[in-house]
């Protein structure tokens, strides 16, 4: 047992460690320079690594997402730099203390903020050569998200939410001549506009103050000038901005004569704490479900990317969620429970259907909806609890894929057969053998004239109703999406885009930063929805991923 001796003597040298480490003994005699006079400094562990200068390297003034700053910081780049977890400490030490903030919201997510009085107080301590070589050893972990050295900065995934927004901020510290360069660029421009919004561009002007960054600024704010606090432009108001700042166009490149395939357009990027159970997109695409654990069903808006609402369903697994072709109200379903509705905008129960629990839903023209009951085997119309057809299926049916047309509807037997539907009358149309392996997914054309099959080890497109098969893609990756035309399916940390004729490549979406779970088509087709490990979803304009319309087989 320590003598109250030698734990001041143990105090003292913590204390002094401390002084050492941070290059100041004095931090000043108002309330800031006291409480870090005042930190408790006897759980060393906190201090060890990293001077406690270098939390003014963190962005000060604004709420940082911890499992943003976490991946960040600490994910790739040089190991001799990630100290992401002392960091994280020393941010735990400066919340006790009152100095900075930290707070968790409904969905799970911590959030931090450095104010800018204890940023300024901790830079004011630290030599201006240090604190540039520190943000440029950060930016290294920017560079290695690049597809290949060289390449412009707005080719970082979208899923590099940090860096998107910080990117500037971080330059500007090192080397003000690149962030400037940066900012004033057509390509970054165009791509922060589309993937994070107007607002996003105006905060990296206002970090290079310059001519050019306040004349872009002013056009800006002419545009948002209309706009709600907190609300973002429309698609159409936000082709117009980009008219304006003379982007109409995409920058040619590439060798002489070689028209250069355009970005496809990012329409949104969320990025979650955790993987959730189940998602679904709003017709309109403007927000988005997710339902996990605890019975939370969580709406997020995606042109903010903020926490629209929390609704408190069951105290069991929300495991399904679909919402309305109206986009009016969000249904989910538990193991066990009946489905329930829920306003989407005030979260209120709207309506408990009668329908059983619900394994899956789809939708379809004119407000068709079919969900399945996993419970009596019927497919039928939760809306009026109408069943489709004469008699329960199989209880063990699931998968289902609806044509965009509304003449077929797919779905998984109890083993691994596929069983073909008329969803307006329930009448059994077809059965395809059975498949070697257990089915994960399967896809519709829009006309009911092939089927693609996802099963543990391949992917492929069998025409209807000769059987035919186009191709086969041998991978794992089956969680896929279908237009007509395409399909999107996941292959480690990408997107491959591959024709419905041929299964030719088309083109690899690099957005990503994590291994993509799983692709999803709005249910117009209009948007493409993909989801990461990391928890991280990205909602695509569809038509923008393969413009020209590939030739069939």
């Amino acid at each position: 047992m320590r003598t109250p001796w030698a734990r001041r003597r143990g105090e003292r040298r913590a204390k002094e460690y401390w002084e050492r480490q941070t290059g100041h003994k004095d931090w000043g005699d108002d309330r800031i320079g006291r409480a870090l006079q005042s930190l408790d400094h006897s759980d060393r562990g906190g201090w060890d690594s990293l001077h406690a200068r270098r939390l003014s390297a963190v962005p000060p003034g604004v709420e940082l997402s911890v499992n943003e700053l976490t991946e960040a910081w600490g994910s790739v780049g040089h190991a001799r730099y990630s100290h992401i977890h002392t960091t994280l400490g020393l941010f735990e030490h400066l919340h006790r203390a009152g100095l900075m903030s930290i707070r968790k919201t409904d969905d799970g997510k911590r959030w931090l903020t450095v104010p800018q009085g204890l940023h300024e107080r901790l830079k004011s301590r630290w030599p201006a050569e240090e604190a540039a070589d520190w943000h440029a050893q950060l930016t290294h972990n920017a560079f290695a998200l690049l597809k290949k050295p060289g390449d412009p900065w707005q080719t970082l995934p979208a899923g590099a939410e940090y860096w998107w927004r910080h990117l500037v901020w971080h330059l500007q510290h090192f080397d003000p001549a690149q962030a400037a360069g940066l900012v004033a660029s057509q390509g970054w421009q165009t791509a922060r506009i589309q993937r994070f919004g107007a607002r996003s561009l105006l905060a990296d002007l206002a970090v290079v103050d310059s001519p050019e960054s306040r004349a872009t600024a002013s056009v800006i704010n002419e545009f948002m000038s209309g706009e709600e606090p907190g609300s973002g432009l429309d698609p159409g108001k936000r082709t117009e901005l980009l008219r304006a700042l003379g982007h109409g166009r995409p920058t040619s490149g590439g060798p002489r004569g070689a028209q250069p395939q355009p970005r496809p357009t990012v329409h949104a990027v969320l990025r979650l704490q955790s993987s959730p159970w189940d998602f679904a997109l709003s017709p309109d695409a403007t927000w988005l479900v997710v339902v996990g654990r605890k019975g939370l069903i969580h709406v997020y808006d995606l042109e903010t990317q903020s926490l629209r609402r929390v609704i408190h369903g069951p105290s069991d697994t929300v495991h399904h969620c679909g919402v309305s072709p109206d986009g009016s109200f969000i249904m989910t379903s538990t193991v066990g429970e009946k489905a329930q509705a829920w306003d989407a905008v005030s979260g209120e129960e709207k309506l408990h259907f009668k329908v059983g629990t619900v394994g899956e839903s789809v939708h379809g023209p004119d407000g068709m909806w079919v969900a399945y009951n996993t419970f009596t085997g019927s497919f039928v119309d939760p809306l009026t609890n109408e069943r489709r057809g004469t008699k329960p299926t199989t209880k063990g049916m699931s998968h289902l894929a609806l044509a965009a047309d509304g003449s077929t509807l797919a779905a998984r037997g109890l083993g691994r057969q596929i069983l073909l539907w008329d969803p307006r009358s329930g009448r059994l149309l077809a059965e395809l053998p059975d498949r070697p392996f257990e089915v994960h997914r399967l896809g519709l054309a829009e006309d009911a004239s092939w089927i693609a099959i996802g099963d543990v080890s391949s992917l492929r497109i069998l025409e209807l109703p000769t059987q035919r098969e186009r191709f086969t893609l041998k991978q794992s990756g089956t969680r896929f999406a279908t237009t007509e035309n395409w399909l999107a399916v996941p292959h480690r940390e990408q997107v491959q885009i591959r024709s419905t004729g041929t299964g030719e490549l088309l083109r690899t979406l690099d957005d990503h930063t994590d291994a993509v779970l799983d692709c999803r088509m709005s249910p117009d087709r209009t948007h493409l929805v993909t989801h990461d490990r990391g928890g991280t979803f990205i909602v695509w304009d569809a038509a923008t991923i393969v413009p020209q319309r590939p030739l069939g087989p």
